[in-house]
């Protein structure tokens, strides 16, 4: 209910209550007169649609950077799980794929994910011993040595958007043979 309605209905009820109709019948001597409430203006014909917004710069998240990890996918997969052991979270972001990377850090979340990432590696206990030695085994994905366990990590190797992935996507279907667990994270 608009203003107008409002005070009107107070209005109303309140030259009612003060007049009143006795049991005499007499007439109520004061009346009181409701207007309906002026329609709103439009500011604008509904048939018009708004002006677009322009775009100075076009926003564009799939651009490589030159920020890719050093060295061959077994080198930063081994850096990426022992700055996880370390927690080195900053350190562990570094060595990630990019658009991954992007991710965990927009939403400032680094030690959130590799807590998870190495909850997953080290098969649910958070304790992984050093990551030594590792191979490729297929174009996406390497096996890690730490200690007794062996770990799968997933990596990129397109240049501009080599790293770690670590997101559950990639963890089905990846069976080297052997037992292992998964640097991943259900996280992003």
């Amino acid at each position: 209910m608009n203003v107008t309605r409002t005070a009107a209905v107070t209005a109303l009820a309140a030259g009612l209550a003060t007049t009143g109709c006795s049991a005499s019948g007499r007439q109520p001597a004061t009346v009181i007169t409701v207007a309906p409430a002026p329609a709103p203006t439009p500011t604008s014909s509904p048939t018009e649609d708004p002006a677009p917004l322009p775009l100075v710069d076009p926003i564009d998240t799939d651009t490589p950077n030159g920020n890719d990890p050093a060295g061959a996918p077994v080198q930063f997969a081994i850096r990426y799980l022992n700055d996880l052991r370390d927690g080195e979270w900053s350190a562990a972001l570094d060595e990630m794929a990019y658009v991954e990377r992007a991710n965990v850090d927009l939403n400032d979340a680094a030690a959130l994910v590799g807590g998870d990432v190495l909850r997953n590696a080290s098969g649910g206990t958070g304790d992984l011993a050093r990551c030594t030695s590792g191979r490729q085994f297929a174009p996406d994905a390497v096996i890690l040595r730490c200690g007794r366990t062996n770990v799968v990590v997933h990596v990129e190797t397109l240049a501009g958007f080599r790293g770690v992935k670590v997101s559950a996507v990639f963890v089905a279907g990846d069976h080297p043979g052997i037992p292992h667990t998964h640097a991943y994270t259900g996280l992003i």
